[in-house]
């Protein structure tokens, strides 16, 4: 009965931080969206395909919330 239990939270401790470890925040799932506005701000956005922060155009306005200034706020958000 006690090694049931001890697998049992064992199972669950990685479980949990299997899935919290491999996702970042919803944003980073977002594809990229440049916007409708023509300005050129260069910008990166969270590949969660590739697991990488890549660069892109930003039009200036809307666009969503997986859009950083910089490579490095884009991996400590993320990665």
């Amino acid at each position: 009965m006690s090694r049931l239990v001890v697998l049992a939270v064992l199972f669950l401790a990685t479980f949990v931080t299997g899935s919290s470890a491999q996702r970042g925040p919803e944003l980073c799932f977002l594809p990229p969206d440049r916007g409708p506005c023509r300005a050129f701000v260069p910008s990166f956005y969270f590949d969660s395909s590739s697991g990488t922060c890549r660069e892109f155009i930003y039009g200036g306005c809307q666009g969503n919330a997986n859009r950083f200034k910089t490579q490095r706020q884009c991996l400590r958000t993320c990665v």
